[in-house]
C-alpha cells in the first residue's frame, strides 16, 4: 500500500490558495450573471413601465379645467353625457362635469360632432339651445350659485365670443362609443348682482378634456 503523505508547508499553503482563488472567481462569475439577469429584468421592466405610460397617455381620457386659475382634475366617473337629435341639423350634446355637492360644469354643444367644431359662448336668438351660455358654472363658489357664459335677456345684448368650446378631434369607437377631445375659454357672467355678493363675479373658466360618448340609440 502507498504511504499518504500529509500536506505541510508550502503544498498545504498552494493547495488552499488555490481553492480560495477558485472559489473566488466561481462567486465574481455568479454575481456578474446575476447582474446580467436582473440588468436586463430592469430594462424589460423599464420599457414595458415606458409602454404602459405612453399607452395611458395616448388612450387616456380626463377632464381638467381651472376657474380663475384654480384647477380642478376630475376623474371619468364624474363625467355623463348626453345626446338628442331633433333633426339634421338641430341636435344637442351635453357634458355633465363634476362630484356630488361639489362644482359642476355643464358644456351645451349644437355642433356637428362627428368631426371638429366650434361652439360660440352663447346665442342672442330666443330658443335658441345656448341662448343661456354653452357654459354653465354650477354649485361654485358654493352650493347654489350658478354663474352662464352667456344671457339673451340682458339689454343691451352681450357679444357673442366663438370657440367657447373647440372640439379638436372627434374619434369614432366602433358602433358603440365616440370619443371627443377638446379645450374650453370662456368667461361666466355674474349678471346684474354681482355688485351685491362678492361671490357674484365674473369667472374665467378655461380647460381641456378627452371624454368618451357611449351611444344609447341616436349614433353619430
Amino acid at each position: 500500500m502507498k504511504n499518504i503523505q500529509p500536506l505541510f508547508g508550502r503544498d498545504f499553503y498552494l493547495i488552499n490558495n488555490q481553492s480560495l482563488i477558485m472559489k473566488r472567481t466561481y462567486s465574481l462569475v455568479l454575481l456578474l450573471s446575476l447582474s446580467i439577469l436582473f440588468g436586463c429584468n430592469s430594462g424589460t421592466d423599464s420599457a414595458n413601465s415606458k409602454d404602459q405610460h405612453t399607452n395611458a397617455e395616448k388612450n387616456g381620457l380626463y377632464f381638467d379645467y381651472s376657474i380663475d386659475g384654480k384647477e380642478i382634475s376630475l376623474d371619468t366617473t364624474d363625467i355623463l353625457t348626453s345626446y338628442n337629435e331633433f333633426s339634421a341639423t338641430d341636435r344637442e350634446f351635453k357634458i355633465f362635469a363634476g362630484k356630488d355637492g361639489g362644482p359642476n360644469l355643464v358644456l351645451t354643444l349644437t355642433a356637428d360632432l362627428s368631426q371638429p367644431s366650434s361652439t360660440a359662448n352663447g346665442s342672442a336668438t330666443a330658443g335658441d339651445k345656448i341662448s343661456q351660455g354653452s357654459v354653465s358654472l354650477q354649485n361654485y363658489p358654493t352650493k347654489g350659485f350658478t354663474f352662464n357664459s352667456y344671457d339673451f335677456l340682458l339689454n343691451p345684448k352681450p357679444a357673442v365670443i366663438p370657440d367657447a368650446i373647440v372640439i379638436t378631434k372627434s374619434e369614432k369607437v366602433g358602433e358603440v362609443a365616440r370619443i371627443l377631445t377638446g379645450t374650453i375659454n370662456v368667461i361666466v357672467r355674474g349678471g346684474e348682482n354681482k355688485q351685491n355678493d362678492p361671490a357674484i363675479k365674473d369667472y374665467v373658466v378655461k380647460g381641456k378634456f378627452r371624454i368618451k360618448h357611449e351611444f344609447k340609440g341616436i349614433k353619430f
